[in-house]
């Protein structure tokens, strides 16, 4: 049986000392989660039913990337997960006469399916190289005008006072500047601007920054007070390298992150600050410790250089993980017995002296067998308690 609260389980491995069990997440962050690839590809109604679960509510899909929004609260509790999360309030896209959507609160965004996938397409800015262009385009939200914190406070506070799991704040806009970016104007051009039009891309850079912080303040102003967490979001790397050099993320990137940062810690010096980047992002680590990271996640191991045992022997005495199981291989391809391998082996690269939340790494994808999932997390509570045997 647990000995200690998940909020308290969690708070204590973030301070880098071991709690009673490593901390799980299921659902406990947008990227901690399982997605839902309608119409053939079903993988969390699947789960529901190899659980037994039979009055499961039908899965509520993001408007993008397909995560399921109302993963059953039975299957959080089953699988141990110890963190919850709260979402800002954003209208819903706009469904187009040809199935299509746009996203007008974030920017415009354009919406369609590709192959399993709900993701940008056709990018309203991709002929953008002016500052006019900037000034004359008519899908800037107005943060006044958006009540993004609608009803949040209420669901925050609820969960502080009448649940014992760590909260997760995860504010939509921190995506912004630069996955936005990518996303408004296509990645190709995103990458282009920085070396060819240097001028234009920081001007567009800080629009994009100046609406993220004023959502972020209008988000964390209703929740902070409740927060333990709050996860922020920017892919730098591919499997092999970050999508830049070094140099150039410091120069046109890293300034961003670090002012998104310093305006959540700034009001809620609690709150620490997850932050998540698919891909080798072992160049940018200690920068991203620098500017105030507390946690990485979603730590790709069959990446380039981001196994476990290096991650946490480097980095692990100043920064925390979360993930770290493959999704890649192990868990869709794997067997039962070969997933719970895994996860024992990767708790014992990254649990002893506490510092890590176990969890996928990223979200459980459409091709998992179910009895895989249910393996991992039985196996992270069997073999995830302190002290751990190595």
């Amino acid at each position: 049986m647990d000995k200690m609260k998940p909020r308290e389980r969690v708070l204590k491995a973030l301070e880098h000392k071991e709690p009673d069990r490593v901390p799980i997440s299921f659902s406990g962050t947008v990227n901690t989660n399982i997605v839902e690839c309608p119409p053939n590809d079903r993988v969390y109604t699947q789960l529901c039913e190899y659980l037994g679960i039979k009055d499961f509510e039908p899965p509520k899909v993001g408007e993008a990337f397909n995560q399921v929004m109302n993963v059953d609260e039975r299957i959080k509790q089953k699988f141990g997960s110890d963190l919850r999360f709260v979402l800002p309030s954003i209208a819903e896209a706009t469904v187009e006469p040809d199935g299509t959507y746009t996203w007008e609160a974030l920017c415009g965004m354009r919406i369609k399916k590709f192959g399993l996938y709900d993701e940008p397409f056709d990018f309203p800015m991709r002929n953008w190289t002016s500052r006019k262009d900037i000034e004359n385009y008519p899908y800037w939200p107005d943060p006044g005008e958006i009540d993004i914190a609608k009803g949040k406070r209420e669901e925050a506070r609820n969960l502080r006072e009448n649940t014992d799991y760590a909260i997760v704040g995860e504010p939509t806009y921190p995506l912004f500047p630069f996955n936005g970016y990518g996303y408004l104007s296509g990645l190709e051009k995103w990458l282009i601007d920085m070396k060819l039009r240097p001028d234009f891309y920081f001007a567009l850079s800080d629009k994009l920054l100046e609406i993220a912080l004023a959502m972020d303040d209008k988000f964390l102003d209703a929740v902070g007070e409740y927060l333990d967490i709050v996860e922020i979001y920017d892919d730098l790397g591919t499997q092999e390298a970050l999508l830049f050099s070094h140099a150039d993320y410091v120069k046109f990137y890293k300034p961003y992150t670090k002012q998104i940062i310093e305006g959540i810690k700034k009001k809620h010096p609690h709150i620490k600050i997850l932050f998540h980047s698919c891909g080798s992002v072992y160049e940018a680590i200690p920068d991203l410790i620098e500017i105030g990271v507390d946690i990485l996640n979603p730590v790709q191991p069959l990446a380039r250089n981001m196994e476990p045992w290096r991650l946490k022997k480097e980095f692990g005495k100043e920064l925390c993980f979360c993930g770290g199981v493959d999704i890649q291989k192990l868990l869709p391809r794997g067997t039962s017995q070969q997933v719970r391998e895994g996860v024992k082996k990767v708790i014992e690269q990254y649990a002893p002296g506490g510092g890590y939340i176990l969890a996928t790494s990223h979200n459980i994808e459409p091709d998992t067998p179910p009895e895989n999932i249910v393996a991992m997390f039985e196996a992270a509570q069997q073999y995830g308690k302190y002290p751990i045997s190595c």
